[in-house]
């Protein structure tokens, strides 16, 4: 195999593997604003998490330590590891985890 094939398939294939890999559109857990929280503020709540999530899988950054007891964050998928993010700010602002969130995610915050 040439050099010149061999840069045909890299550069064909890098971007087809990269489009795989895409920022999620949302979190895939449930929660509730706290109690007596107004609707309006929980909103804002919610805009917020899920912007403080995007940042943290574009910077690469962890709120928390490297690894916990489950699993290394780096293991995890970009999806887990939005929805950990975005849990833990929602929950950092008063809001009810659910208890399916809880179960997923609970042991690792």
């Amino acid at each position: 195999m040439s050099f010149l094939h061999r840069i045909q398939i890299v550069v064909t294939v890098c971007p087809v593997v990269a489009g795989c890999v895409s920022m999620p559109i949302g979190p895939a857990v449930a929660v509730k604003p706290g109690h007596d929280k107004p609707f309006n503020e929980f909103l804002q709540d919610d805009a917020q998490c899920k912007q403080h999530a995007r940042e943290q899988l574009v910077r690469g950054g962890d709120t928390r330590a490297a690894s916990d007891a489950h699993m290394p964050r780096a293991q995890r998928n970009v999806q887990q590891r939005y929805d950990l993010a975005y849990l833990e700010w929602m929950k950092a602002k008063g809001n009810d985890v659910s208890e399916r969130a809880g179960t997923n995610y609970a042991a690792q915050m």
